[in-house]
């Protein structure tokens, strides 16, 4: 299997989990439900990780790959433990989101260093996603709430699109 495909896969269901938190976070789910599906994507996202990082020869992923995979399943798998305890207090993993924007950032340049135009651009839309995050956890602006959900939302669909391309063998920028 291509990095790509492997990419792609994880990416349709990030889309998916992006989509559900984003719904959730305007009320239209329930906190335990919402955590089954973080939990999936999160040790899904975690087991592609460790493939590129220790696959050997079978994959063509990097440690590089990896270490930017493992960001956002960290992410899945914390939300996921959050939500499942109904945790009220998410400053943590707040911050830990304004860490993933800072490193999101500059992968995005790396990435377009390497030619794929569109998962720099997502590398980026990303990060402003992080620090949307990062204000309603951390810094706990809930007057921020409806615009980071639908931001959520709609990042949710790019990515699931975007990643149902690569897993396809149809992403243009695929180098």
């Amino acid at each position: 299997m291509s990095l790509y495909t492997e990419l792609g896969m994880g990416l349709v269901f990030v889309g998916m989990v992006l989509v559900v938190n984003g719904l959730w976070l305007l009320g239209k789910g329930s906190d335990r439900d919402t955590a089954i599906l973080n939990f999936f994507v999160g040790a899904l996202t975690l087991f592609i990780a460790v493939w590129w990082a220790f696959g050997g020869e079978a994959s063509e992923g990097t440690a590089f790959n990896a270490a930017g995979t493992l960001l956002f399943s960290f992410t899945y798998l914390w939300v996921g433990a959050n939500a499942y305890r109904q945790a009220s207090d998410q400053r943590s993993l707040g911050w830990y989101c304004i860490l993933v924007t800072v490193l999101a950032i500059p992968t995005g340049y790396l990435v377009l260093l390497g030619g794929d135009v569109g998962l720099a651009l997502l590398w980026w839309v990303w990060a402003i996603l992080w620090a949307g995050f990062w204000l309603l956890l951390a810094r706990q602006r809930s007057d921020y709430t409806t615009p980071v959900a639908w931001y959520t939302v709609a990042v949710g669909i790019v990515t699931g699109a975007a990643g149902y391309l690569m897993a396809a063998g149809f992403w243009p920028w695929g180098v």
